[in-house]
């Protein structure tokens, strides 16, 4: 299965939708090459690059550094997919962790 494409972000337990599409329609946008995955995302105030490894059929788990309204920030996260929707979890080192509903985009 490839990983490769764009996730639209659309909901959030964590968020309310004014928040997730403050600045730009939220999403999450893969590259496969081999196991491993890179990528972008941006919801909210949030914005990153992702570096990670395919773990299995339906899971990626990654690093990520990026910003966070005008702070820095890093932490591990993971993409579960489960047919055409995955949850994207980004859990901030020593913070908070988040998590994202996506729907397939591309």
């Amino acid at each position: 299965m490839s990983m490769t494409g764009t996730w639209r972000i659309v909901s959030s337990p964590d968020f309310d939708d004014d928040y997730l599409r403050m600045e730009v329609e939220p999403y999450v946008e893969l590259a496969q090459s081999g196991s491993r995955i890179s990528g972008t995302y941006h919801v909210g105030l949030q914005q990153g690059d992702i570096d990670g490894r395919i773990e299995g059929e339906s899971r990626i788990g990654f690093s990520f550094e990026g910003m966070d309204e005008m702070d820095e920030g890093h932490g591990r996260g993971r993409l579960e997919i489960d047919g055409l929707q995955a949850r994207f979890v980004l859990a901030y080192h020593q913070g908070d962790t988040f998590t994202f509903i996506c729907g397939w985009l591309t």
